[in-house]
C-alpha cells in the first residue's frame, strides 16, 4: 500500500488500506499460544507486522515483530530493573534516572607493572576511548629534556654556573665570573655535571677552557677534555663547556681562556677536596676562612697536622662517666670519656687500667686522685694494663694520705710504655 499521510472528511478506505491498517496495528497477547489462536489471534502474520505479548516468562514475552517467516524479539523484549554500580564505581539504582560515578578512593594501592593499561582519549580522533599500557605512555618534552642532561646508566646531575667577563677592577684585566664573583674554589662531585653557561655577550672571544694547569696554555699547560664537552660560541646563545666529574677527574682543575691569559685568576675546581657520604667528609679537606664547627667532632683515630689550639677546655671524666670506675680496689679510666680524670679513693688502689689507648700512638692522661675523708688510700697498683709504669728514679707513686687530700698524678703512654709522674698534697 502506498503511503497516504493525510485522509479528508469523505474518503474512502477500500478493504486492502483497511487491512493494511489492521496490519500495522500493534495487538496485545496474553503469551504466543492467544496470538496463533485460530480464531482470535493472527492467523496469517505479514512481514513487519507487530504484537505485544503478556507473558514475560521463557524469554517469550515483550515486544515481536514478524521476519517473514517467524516472530522474532525486538530489543525490548525486557525492562532493565537495576543497575549496579561495579569495582570502582559508585551509584545506580533500580528505577528513575541512574547515574554511576568512579570511585577511586575505593581501591587499594598498588604498584603498577608495566604492562598494566590505562584508557585514555584521543583528542586529535573526537575524543574516540582508546587504551595503552604504562609502559608506551609518552614522555613529556619537559620530562625528556631533564632526562638527555642525565648521562644514560648513571645518576648524574647537572649544576648550570652562569659565567660573565668584566674587568677585575684593574682597569686592564679582564676575569671570567662564576655567578658574579671571581676567584672561587669549587668542590665538585662525582657524578655530577658542571656546566659553564657561557650565553651572556660578555663571554664573546673568551671560550672558556679547562686545564690541571693555572692559566692553562699560557702557563705551558694543556686544555683537559677527558668527559668535556663543548657547545655553541662562546657570547651566544647556548654556548657552554661541560664538565663531568668522574673517579678519575684531576683533584684540581683551573679555568682559562686559551686566548688571553690570567683571565681565570685563582678560580679552581677541587674534584677530590670535599666529598660528604652519610654525614662524613672524606679527603683532603683546604679552608681559607674560620671553620666553626657546632657540635662534637669525631677524628676516628686520624691524625692532624699543623694543628694550633686555642681558647680551648677539656672534660673532666669521673666516676659517674659510662666507662670510668673504682670499684673493687679497682681504677678503670676510659680515655674515650677524656683525657682528665677526677677520681675519689675510698679504697686503696691494686689494680690500675686505662681502657682504648691507641697502640703505637702517644697519650698524655691527668688523674686528679682525691683521698677520701677517711684517708689513709695506697696506691699499690704497680702496673698498668699488666705493663709495669715507669716512675722517677723507680720509686714508685707514694700518694698523699691525709684525709681529702689532692694529688695530681700525669700518665704519658708512648704506644708501649707508661710514665708516671706526681704533684703531691696540692693545697
Amino acid at each position: 500500500m502506498a503511503y497516504k499521510p493525510n485522509y479528508a472528511t469523505g474518503d474512502l478506505i477500500d478493504v486492502n488500506v483497511w487491512q493494511e491498517l489492521v496490519n500495522r496495528a500493534i495487538y496485545i497477547f496474553a503469551n504466543a499460544t492467544a496470538r496463533d489462536n485460530g480464531t482470535t489471534g493472527i492467523t496469517s502474520p505479514t512481514e513487519g507486522q507487530f504484537c505485544y505479548l503478556l507473558d514475560t516468562g521463557s524469554g517469550s514475552g515483550g515486544l515481536q515483530y514478524y521476519n517473514g517467516s517467524a516472530w522474532a524479539n525486538t530489543s525490548l523484549t525486557a525492562d532493565i530493573t537495576g543497575v549496579s554500580a561495579g569495582a570502582g564505581l559508585t551509584g545506580g539504582g533500580t528505577s528513575g534516572d541512574v547515574s554511576l560515578a568512579v570511585d577511586i578512593n575505593s581501591e587499594s594501592s598498588v604498584t603498577p607493572a608495566t604492562g598494566d593499561e590505562i584508557i585514555i582519549a584521543d583528542v586529535s580522533a573526537s575524543n574516540a576511548i582508546k587504551k595503552t599500557t604504562l609502559n608506551d605512555l609518552p614522555v613529556s618534552n619537559a620530562t625528556q629534556t631533564a632526562l638527555d642532561a642525565i648521562t644514560a646508566g648513571t645518576t648524574a646531575i647537572r649544576t648550570d654556573i652562569a659565567v660573565t667577563v668584566a674587568d677585575n677592577g684593574s682597569g686592564s684585566q679582564n676575569e671570567y665570573y662564576l655567578e658574579g664573583a671571581q676567584d672561587q674554589v669549587i668542590n665538585v662531585v662525582t657524578g655530577f655535571k658542571y656546566r659553564f653557561d657561557q650565553s651572556d655577550a660578555s663571554n664573546a672571544g673568551h671560550p672558556l677552557k679547562l686545564s690541571v694547569t693555572q692559566d692553562g696554555t699560557h702557563a705551558s699547560g694543556s686544555e683537559y677534555t677527558d668527559n668535556v664537552t663543548t657547545n655553541g660560541t662562546a657570547g651566544q646563545a647556548g654556548a657552554y663547556t661541560q664538565l663531568e666529574v668522574k673517579a678519575d677527574t684531576p683533584e684540581r682543575l683551573y679555568i682559562y681562556c686559551p686566548n688571553h691569559s690570567g683571565m681565570g685568576g685563582n678560580t679552581q675546581l677541587t674534584a677530590g677536596g670535599l666529598s660528604v657520604d652519610g654525614g662524613n667528609v672524606r679527603g683532603a679537606l683546604t679552608l681559607d676562612s674560620t671553620l666553626t664547627v657546632k657540635g662534637d667532632s669525631d677524628y676516628q683515630d686520624k691524625e692532624i697536622t699543623k694543628f694550633v689550639a686555642k681558647d680551648y677546655s677539656e672534660d673532666i671524666a669521673t666516676t659517674s662517666d659510662s666507662g670510668t670506675s673504682f670499684t673493687s680496689n679497682t681504677l678503670t679510666l676510659d680515655v674515650q670519656d677524656g683525657n682528665v680524670f677526677e677520681i675519689t679513693l675510698n679504697d686503696n688502689v691494686t689494680t690500675w687500667t686505662i681502657s682504648n689507648l691507641v697502640a703505637g700512638k702517644a697519650t698524655t692522661i691527668t688523674v686528679i686522685l682525691k683521698q677520701d675523708g677517711t684517708g689513709s688510700r695506697l696506691m699499690n697498683a704497680t702496673q698498668i694494663n699488666s705493663t709495669t709504669f715507669k716512675t722517677v728514679g723507680a720509686g714508685g707513686l707514694t700518694l698523699t694520705t691525709d684525709a681529702s687530700a689532692i694529688d695530681i698524678v700525669t700518665v704519658v703512654f708512648d704506644g708501649t710504655n707508661y710514665y708516671v709522674f706526681s704533684q703531691l698534697k696540692m693545697s
